[in-house]
């Protein structure tokens, strides 16, 4: 591995960042997050927030970031379909078995989850938004309560608790309603 510090007595570390991203965009890119990522640098690798300043400061490195996080979610994606494949290892039945599975489960949905996040275009649940009916009128429906409001006064219904007069047209009856 290619050290990217130079260290001198009493400073703190200078970290070559030519040296350091490309290494540290390709774990991304190959599924890793940004601290782990940094992490597999070794003891000597700059901090997690060194890069997150790297990457408010420079645009090209957030482009590149935005890539790596792209294939990062492909990856990802990938080890969903290996994970699936997979199959128990011999000799496993029983309470063992769906502890396998179980833990299979949980990896998949976490790596789905993370592609979703990373790339929710692509991998994210989708979800429609549009309306077909065209038979809702807000104008109507406004229209019929102030109807009901105007009949509700013209038969003097301003007390509540009075629920021996008959409702007024076009309303529902909650109370035998359910």
């Amino acid at each position: 591995m290619t050290t990217a510090v130079t260290r001198t007595r009493g400073r703190p570390p200078v970290y070559n960042p030519s040296v350091i991203w490309p290494q540290v965009l390709e774990h991304i890119a190959n599924g890793d997050a940004l601290s782990t990522a940094i992490k597999r640098l070794g003891p000597d690798a700059p901090s997690y927030v060194w890069a997150k300043t790297q990457l408010r400061t420079n645009p090209d490195l957030q482009a590149a970031y935005r890539a790596a996080i792209e294939d990062r979610a492909d990856a990802l994606a990938d080890d969903i379909i290996t994970l699936a494949d997979t199959p128990p290892p011999p000799g496993l039945d029983g309470p063992g078995l769906h502890a396998w599975v179980a833990q299979l489960k949980l990896r998949v949905h976490a790596r789905e989850w993370t592609a979703s996040k990373l790339r929710p275009k692509v991998y994210g649940a989708s979800v429609d938004l549009n309306v077909q009916a065209t038979s809702i009128s807000i104008t109507a429906a406004l229209e019929q309560a102030q109807q009901r409001v105007l009949w509700a006064v013209e038969h003097d219904m301003t007390d509540p608790s009075d629920t021996g007069r008959e409702p007024p047209p076009g309303s529902v009856d909650l109370q035998n309603n359910f």
